[in-house]
């Protein structure tokens, strides 16, 4: 079994050299047409697998044509990796959403604690001001 990068060289190669149709074992020349892997005509093998939605020989003989003869070569397509700023994007909007919930609560709170560093007013508050600041 080769790979089908390796195969498809050999191919182009025998179709070059005039050699596809045939196939010598004697030479290892040439290219067997039985060799190239099945047309996949998605359409037409989705439709008849709707056509034939009962019976389940048709739909896996559909799929089976979709696949070819490797049904495992691709077997996982992974995402693209991106870049962490998108990859974490979720994760910081999220952050984000929940530290709004808290905004007001924590407003609030830095309000009334602003308030309760402040002097109180009257003449007794006024008075300890001056007298520190008086040079007796």
């Amino acid at each position: 079994m080769i790979s089908k990068r390796i195969a498809a060289d050999l191919r182009k190669q025998s179709i070059r050299s005039g050699t596809y149709g045939q196939f010598d074992s004697t030479l290892g020349v040439g290219w067997d047409p039985a060799w190239d892997a099945p047309q996949r005509n998605k359409k037409a093998v989705l439709l008849a697998a709707a056509n034939n939605t009962n019976d389940a020989d048709a739909t896996m003989a559909a799929v089976d044509n979709l696949l070819g003869s490797n049904p495992g070569g691709i077997s996982s397509i992974r995402p693209p990796k991106e870049s962490k700023r998108e990859r974490s994007r979720e994760g910081r909007a999220q952050k984000i959403e929940d530290l709004l919930a808290q905004a007001d609560e924590k407003i609030e709170e830095f309000r009334l604690e602003r308030e309760a560093k402040k002097p109180k007013q009257g003449i007794e508050e006024e008075f300890k001001r001056a007298m520190k600041s008086s040079s007796y």
